[in-house]
């Protein structure tokens, strides 16, 4: 199969059954993170079991700080999609062309400056989240490691977006499969066949996403003429500029507010202790086969409320919302229970650490049972993106994640010492979000159906 042939890869979804058109157009993407779960389980195994003591809990907390940088670029993208979703779904080639340049350009600059800011200050970094002492060191050696992998993860999330926003989540999936299973045997040769320990898992990340750019790269110059890839045009769409960070700004930092979050919550749970800290680890490998299919079946009804809106077909916009919510909403129940039923056999995968496997499990079943409720909120962020409102979710996740459960945590935990305290501000955040998301969705809905029969009035 050619993947680059434009006919078979770019697809206008103002049209057709919608849904078909949108499980068909979330499918790779859903199967895109569920594959990148599968490889950070294998990866989270193989640094288990040979990456040296602590290799486990240090490479957690690493995560946690890249976490902040990359879901940034994630939001980032997310929010140039719903722009170049609108603009393909309204065959305006030419601004495309200048959003897809300036977007490149931006991951080039942008994501070297925060190489460097991120080699010199991962030390600082960890010391911001109480990173226990045991693990410091270890630590910091594989996040200086992985921020050589920060420029590749941008161009890749954002030539993501753009193909998306065309209608393609298949050339993604089968370019993310190939530096999958490429990152995967360079684990076991740098860290098994080598005994490069943790920082050999390090490496052969930074390898792969590289290889995962180069293809990306490769894969913007092979679009259709009126809008590929070209490097004499790099600084092309620089009038673009105000329009892309305008809305992406806004869905960049309600990643980072999520990621910060998450930040603050691991300082709670780091005064639990070094077991405490890895069960969240372990629990977050378990998590990903919920929050990826929901976090990516957001992304995708981004690109189709974007296309529809942009084709003023807001009948469509109305009936995919629907049909999102029972759909995402019955599969995030249906797995939730198989997860928390197979827990105990999973965790075992990671670790044989009794304490290590107790805080895990409490975890998956103080917050799979709600786990519905962020699904939920998944598709009202995704239909309010798809219309280019990316203000309102951020200052949401700033609320609901950042301030609600931080405040949560530090009175509850005062008078109730208990990790399950914290546990429990996720499922109360996501109730308060859903409240106020839907709110809002509405709104702006009710705002636009008026705006566009007011010329048929007049």
């Amino acid at each position: 199969m050619d993947i680059f042939k434009r006919k078979q890869t770019e697809i206008h979804m103002e049209q057709g059954p919608i849904g078909r058109t949108l499980l068909m157009f979330a499918a790779p993407i859903l199967l895109s993170q569920i594959l990148q779960q599968m490889y950070s389980i294998a990866d989270c195994m193989i640094v288990g079991h040979f990456g040296g003591g602590n290799g486990l809990a240090a490479a957690g907390e690493a995560a946690l700080i890249l976490s902040v940088i990359i879901n940034f670029f994630v939001g980032f993208s997310t929010g140039v999609s719903a722009i170049t979703a609108s603009a393909f779904g309204g065959f305006q080639y030419q601004k495309l062309s200048r959003i897809l340049h300036a977007v490149i350009l931006m991951s080039l600059i942008f994501g070297a400056v925060m190489t460097g800011i991120g080699i010199a200050c991962s030390g600082t970094f960890l010391q911001w989240i109480h990173c226990p002492m045991e693990v410091f060191a270890p630590a910091r050696h594989y996040l200086r490691i992985c921020m050589l992998g920060i420029v590749p993860q941008f161009i890749y999330n954002m030539g993501n977006a753009v193909l998306r926003s065309l209608g393609n989540t298949k050339s993604p999936l089968y370019f993310l499969t190939f530096s999958s299973a490429l990152n995967l045997l360079l684990d076991l040769l740098f860290v098994i066949g080598f005994g490069m320990g943790l920082p050999g898992a390090g490496m052969a990340t930074v390898i792969a996403q590289w290889v995962l750019a180069v293809m990306m790269i490769w894969k913007m110059t092979c679009l259709d003429e009126q809008y590929q890839l070209r490097i004499s045009r790099l600084f092309g769409g620089t009038k673009e500029l105000a329009e892309i960070v305008s809305t992406g700004l806004p869905s960049g930092m309600q990643a980072v507010f999520m990621s910060v979050s998450s930040l603050l919550i691991q300082y709670s749970i780091n005064s639990f202790g070094a077991d405490a800290a890895a069960g969240m680890v372990v629990f977050a490998r378990v998590e990903g086969f919920l929050y990826y299919p929901a976090f990516s079946y957001g992304m995708a009804l981004t690109g189709f409320i974007g296309q529809n809106y942009g084709a003023h077909r807001m009948d469509r916009v109305k009936e995919g919302m629907k049909e999102s919510v029972i759909t995402l909403s019955a599969f995030t129940v249906a797995a939730g229970v198989v997860l928390m039923a197979a827990a105990p056999v999973i965790l075992r995968l990671f670790t044989t650490d009794p304490e290590i496997l107790a805080n895990g499990r409490q975890a998956i079943l103080c917050i799979f049972p709600f786990y519905f409720l962020y699904s939920i909120n998944q598709v009202y962020i995704g239909g309010l993106k798809g219309l280019g409102k990316t203000g309102f979710p951020m200052l949401c996740s700033l609320l609901c994640y950042c301030i609600f459960r931080v405040v949560w945590c530090r009175i509850l935990l005062l008078f109730f010492w208990d990790i399950r305290v914290i546990y429990f501000s996720y499922d109360v955040s996501w109730i308060i979000m859903i409240a106020l998301l839907v709110s809002q969705y509405h709104k702006v809905f009710r705002s636009i159906r008026q705006s566009d029969f007011m010329p048929a009035i007049l």
